[in-house]
């Protein structure tokens, strides 16, 4: 799903809102189709017809002359990038800017992170669900995606006065981000689930 996303984020000029309904659509047909091909064992039925469950957000940067739709471009406008952002579920997308977080998206405290946060589903009616949000990026700025766990836990830290941001900055390899995430289990700080995190630091623009 991920894979078409950024497929259909990247050719679609359309809301991602409705590039993300496409993909839903897309790849719910693509898995339903090759259940309808296979011999499945009882137990394997059962799961397939209460459906498979994830949560998703994704964002694109929009440069310059395409950061407006047309009839809101002006002559004047400087080159600069906008984002958008669609999401589905828990999995989180932070903004920091000259040490200040100034967007979290589509959660926004730590006490909204829950067991049973609504997720794209194999099933019908997931779309209903999803999350929009966009706004301009500066240089300097730092966009965070992460999963739901170690968002949770960015959040905390940033409510309690501290910057997460920091932390994560300073880990610069794959071994090193293991060893963070198995010292904050360790320390009963974040939730022994799955942890993936990427960061995009904005450059000087063209």
């Amino acid at each position: 799903m991920a894979n078409a996303f950024v497929s259909f984020a990247a050719t679609d000029k359309h809301s991602l809102r409705r590039v993300l309904e496409s993909v839903i659509n897309e790849t719910r047909t693509k898995w339903n189709e090759l259940l309808s091909t296979r011999t499945l064992p009882w137990y394997a039925e059962e799961k397939a017809a209460q459906g498979s469950h994830a949560a998703f957000t994704g964002i694109r940067l929009l440069h310059g002359a395409n950061a407006f739709p047309p009839k809101k471009r002006g002559f004047f406008h400087k080159p600069f990038y906008r984002w958008e952002a669609v999401g589905v579920g828990d999995v989180c997308m932070f903004i920091v800017r000259a040490d200040e977080l100034i967007t979290a998206f589509p959660i926004t405290r730590s006490a909204d992170f829950d067991n049973s946060p609504r997720l794209i589903s194999t099933l019908e009616g997931s779309a209903a669900h999803i999350a929009t949000k966009s706004g301009e990026v500066r240089p300097g700025d730092t966009l965070f995606l992460m999963s739901d766990a170690l968002a949770e836990w960015f959040l905390k830290s940033h409510e309690n006065g501290l910057f997460p941001w920091k932390t994560i900055g300073k880990i610069k390899t794959e071994a090193n981000f293991k060893l963070f995430i198995e010292r904050l289990r360790a320390a009963k700080q974040i939730k022994n689930d799955d942890a993936t995190a990427l960061s995009i630091t904005i450059g000087k623009l063209p």
